[in-house]
């Protein structure tokens, strides 16, 4: 049913610089960067919540997200998105003043990833393909872009970015290392909403929650070494999502721990699944039809628009007139009308302790 798959979005870890002052700001002007002023890039890891075109570069089947009407509010054509138009990260993009971008496996260039690079991929996991085939499960539909892999491009965009391997003198060296720091604290990095598929794939799968509930804890240090890792690298400002209460209860105690052990660094909780709750609760406050809170656009039919067997895109399909009166698109995913709301709730507050823009002197 669509009812509570559409509830399975979690929380996300993000990392905010420190650094991002009054100077800062003249500095991005001088450079024709973020019109925020704030930072000078976004990186984001995750799944389909946040993938803007990974996974159909990818893959030789994209199925429906590939065709109409995925995309069809704001790009009027598919794109990749999950959703009839744009994500939480494209809105986060457009306040930081950024371009769209380009899908981290169609960027060919430096230029492509001038104002930084989304990862994200759906079906996207924190664990990785081996861990589940090991516990005899079918990887057919899990991507094997794990959390891991998308933090090995992050390190392959950040070496074209500002490259310190080079044989070169140390005065150019020293340039580069500075160059370096630079990007690592001024960007925004979010690591965002795995554990979903880690979770739903096994349950899918006729697997139990009991079966399931022993994998939250290595999710959590899955997402967590992934931060730490960042920190290491020089990242100064990491948002984080999280997933259902046990894993949201381990990753917000994980996250405090790393904030105490890296005083410097910015490390923001984001409540996903807080956002979404607060809007089922209370839809026409937010402009949502009252009786369709938890009922899919655009699905198979049946109870909550919540048949999976048939897909959005097929010919069977029941689809709402007008998706901006929904929270729900297609029983997995958000509109683009609840992406907004859980944007600004990111970058404002109060879904981001702290929130993205705290840092920022507009």
């Amino acid at each position: 049913m669509a009812a509570p798959l559409a509830l399975l979005v979690a929380a996300v870890a993000i990392v905010l610089s420190t650094t991002a002052t009054a100077s800062a700001s003249a500095a991005a002007a001088a450079n024709g960067t973020a019109t925020s002023g704030c930072y000078s890039h976004l990186f984001t890891f995750g799944n389909s919540l946040i993938d803007t075109g990974n996974f159909i570069h990818y893959s030789t089947a994209p199925g429906p997200v590939a065709l109409s009407p995925y995309g069809e509010t704001f790009f009027h054509r598919p794109t990749g998105r999950w959703s009839d138009g744009r994500l939480i990260v494209d809105f986060i993009v457009e306040r930081l003043g950024f371009p769209y971008w380009t899908p981290y496996l169609a960027g060919k260039s430096k230029e492509d990833f001038r104002y930084g690079a989304n990862f994200a991929v759906a079906s996207g996991t924190a664990l990785n393909q081996l861990l589940f085939k090991k516990h005899h499960l079918n990887v057919a539909s899990i991507t094997p872009y794990s959390l891991a892999v998308q933090l090995g491009w992050f390190k392959k965009v950040l070496a074209m970015l500002a490259p310190t391997d080079q044989d070169c003198g140390n005065v150019i060296k020293a340039r580069m290392v500075a160059e370096r720091k630079e990007i690592m604290t001024r960007s925004v990095f979010m690591v965002g909403e795995f554990g979903g598929n880690d979770y739903v794939h096994p349950l899918f799968q006729n697997r139990t929650v009991e079966w399931v509930r022993p994998l939250v804890p290595r999710v959590v240090r899955y997402i967590a070494g992934a931060v730490e890792s960042l920190v290491a690298l020089g990242a100064t400002t990491v948002v984080n999502d999280g997933l259902v209460a046990v894993h949201n209860a381990l990753l917000r105690r994980r996250l405090a721990e790393l904030r105490t052990a890296h005083p410097g660094v910015t490390i923001a909780y984001a409540d996903y699944y807080g956002e979404v709750t607060d809007l089922v609760a209370a839809p026409a406050r937010n402009g949502f039809d009252a009786g369709s809170a938890l009922t899919a656009c655009c699905a198979g039919g049946g109870p909550y628009n919540g048949n999976f067997t048939v897909h959005c895109t097929d010919a069977g399909a029941t689809r709402c007139a007008d998706p901006s009166r929904y929270i729900n698109w297609d029983g997995l995913h958000m509109t683009e009308a609840a992406y907004r709301i859980m944007a600004r709730g990111i970058l404002d507050g109060p879904f981001a302790d702290p929130p993205i823009m705290s840092r920022c002197h507009n």
